[in-house]
This record gives C-alpha cells, structure tokens and sequence, in this order.
C-alpha cells in the first residue's frame, strides 16, 4: 500500500513560513487598522471639577449658592441633580436644598468627598487618556462634537461615566479600588467592585459615548439582536481605545477570557440549543449581556456578559467577511442581527 503523499521537508518548511507570514501580515493589518496616528487630530478636553466647586457651596447660604453652580453648569446641574443624586426629582424647593445641604454636611458623604479628593488631587491623567479617547472618536466620527469633561460623586449610586448632549461625566466615587470598604457596605456586588479602578475610567466613558452616538432600545428584541448591538459597542471601543486589553474592555479577567475562548463552540451552541437566540423573554436574554458573576447555564467559572462577548466574536468574523466596510460602515450597518449573522458564517469550533 502506497504511503499517504507528503511533502518534501524543504517545501513543508517553505509552507510553514507562508502560513506564518500570513499569520503574521494578518495580525499586523488587524493592528494597523486600530493603532492609526491621532497625533495631527485636534481635541481641547476642558474639565471641570464638579466635585470641589459643589462642596464649596457656603452651607449659610444654599439657596444662593446652589442656584450660582446651576446657573454656571445649567445642562450637567440639572442632570446629577435629578437623575444622579435625585435630589431635586419631587420639585419641592425647600427638600431639594436640605437635600444637598446634608449631602455636603453627613460625615459619611464628608468623608467620601475626602477621600475622592486624597485618590484623585488632580485629573491630568485622567483627561490625556480621556483626550486620547476623544481623539480617536473624532478621528472615526469627524462631526461628532466632544463636550466638556464633569468630574463629580453621587454618593456611591453607581454613576461611572454618563452623557449629558455633548458633555461626560465621570463619577469619581466609582473609581476608589476594591479595597474601598465601603463599596461593600452599600452591597454592591463584588464582580462590580473589580471594576471600579481607575483603569475602567476611559473604558466606561467609551461605552457611554456610542451609546449616546448610536442609541438602542431593548424593549422587545430578542438575545442574538442585544449580542450584535453589544458586539458593535465593543467594536467601536476596541477602536477608540486601541491599547486596551480585551480583558479590560469586557471587564474580565485573564483566566475568564481564556475560558471564553477556549469555550466559545460550547457557549455558541448552549445558546443555539436552548432557543436562546431568539427569545425575548427578558429575564432569559438580559442575563447574558450585562455584567455578572457568572452566565447561567455554564460552567461556575464561566464570566457574566458572555453574550456580549459572543457578540462581539460574531461582529469580528462579520468584518472579516466584509474587508471592504471600514469600522464606522459596520456600526453604521443597518442589517438586522440575523442578516449579520448568515453573512459572518460565525460556526466557532
């Protein structure tokens, strides 16, 4: 019987190092789309220091004072007033002002004013980073206006990067690090505790940035819908903050994000097999792209948001099947999630 046929050992070698070299060109041409020169793209970030210029209202004196700061910052006032601290949500003048007055004077909102300001004396680090990211948004999306920066504290309500218009806000208070005791205390959950480091500062601020460029509403999609909508989002990130590890986009570990990828072919076909894709029962899909311990149904090792992640595994292959749509067509693409996914041939092995 004849031996199966093999190639000499000069040709597997020459083989071997094409195989490589193309590895290698198509690695370097993913990088070169992302890694693109910002240094002529101009950007003036202006922040603003929300935090002190509040705490610095003369308690004897709230009505004047606090209308002088609303009168400064009309647009972001109005927003942290009612929607991040809540304080002026009842239109009851009288409450609203004790309410910010006991905001400025409770020794545990006092003492967490303080320690912002011992964390973060000054946020020049923050803005060339955030003026990095704005850079690369301006690069991508020449109309897109950046507004100015707001560093404020809601009180440990959550709030780590929101839009107002054209403005960013960055809740500082977010940002102390999980060895802060009292993220705890307000029982905030410890896979959210991992992220509030001031690494996540520019990754939050992107994501709220496309979703104020690209709004989406959930109500009534279905699981796959929510995947390519997250998978988009974390495209545009992944562009707009190109040195950024995936693990620091996704929020996950090294050890979580080598599961995933060691796992995707399981993750893509629990959903396939459940009848996931297509569900729109709320507490069947939401699970599965937003932040978590773990992913119901999978592995207790397995990371929260994994259907982000697939997502975004399926926008990749999409783009690799579409050379020629630059990343601002793919975020453009008004496709709907299941034309995107016949077009990627996503099949994970």
């Amino acid at each position: 019987m004849n031996a199966p046929h093999a190639l000499n050992k000069p040709l597997q070698i020459a083989f071997f190092c094409l195989a490589m070299l193309s590895l290698f060109s198509a690695c370097n041409t993913s990088k070169s789309k992302k890694n693109i020169d910002v240094s002529k793209v101009e950007v003036k970030i202006h922040s603003i220091r929300f935090d002190q210029e509040l705490y610095a209202c003369d308690t004897n004196q709230m009505d004047a004072s606090v209308n002088a700061l609303g009168n400064k910052y009309p647009e972001f006032s109005n927003v942290y007033y009612r929607e991040i601290t809540g304080f002026a949500r009842n239109n009851d003048n009288e409450a609203f002002l004790n309410s910010v007055k006991h905001f400025l004077t409770y020794k545990d909102y006092r003492g967490l004013y303080d320690t912002v300001q011992k964390r973060f004396p000054d946020v020049k680090q923050i803005d060339a980073e955030l003026s990095n990211l704005f850079k690369h948004v301006t690069y991508y999306f020449p109309n897109e206006k950046v507004g100015d920066v707001y560093y404020f504290i809601s009180g440990l309500n959550n709030w780590s990067a929101v839009t107002v218009d054209t403005a960013l806000g960055i809740g500082l208070d977010m940002y102390l690090g999980v060895s802060y005791p009292f993220y705890a205390s307000v029982q905030l959950p410890a896979y959210e505790i991992e992220h509030c480091k001031p690494e996540f500062i520019p990754v939050n601020a992107s994501k709220v940035i496309y979703e104020n460029m690209f709004p989406f509403e959930p109500d009534g999609k279905n699981l796959l819908d929510l995947m390519i909508m997250k998978g988009k989002q974390l495209l545009f990130m992944e562009y707009t903050l190109p040195n950024s590890k995936d693990e620091l986009l996704m929020g996950y570990t090294d050890k979580q994000l080598t599961w995933c990828k060691q796992n995707e072919a399981m993750i893509w076909n629990y959903f396939s097999i459940q009848k996931l894709l297509y569900s729109t029962n709320w507490q069947d899909v939401m699970r599965y792209v937003n932040d978590g311990p773990s992913s119901t149904g999978m592995p207790p090792e397995s990371p929260g948001n994994i259907g982000s992640w697939i997502g975004w595994q399926i926008i990749h292959t999409y783009m690799e099947k579409h050379p020629e749509k630059s990343m601002v067509d793919i975020l453009n693409d008004p496709s709907d999630s299941q034309t995107i996914l016949r077009e990627s041939g996503y099949r994970p092995k």
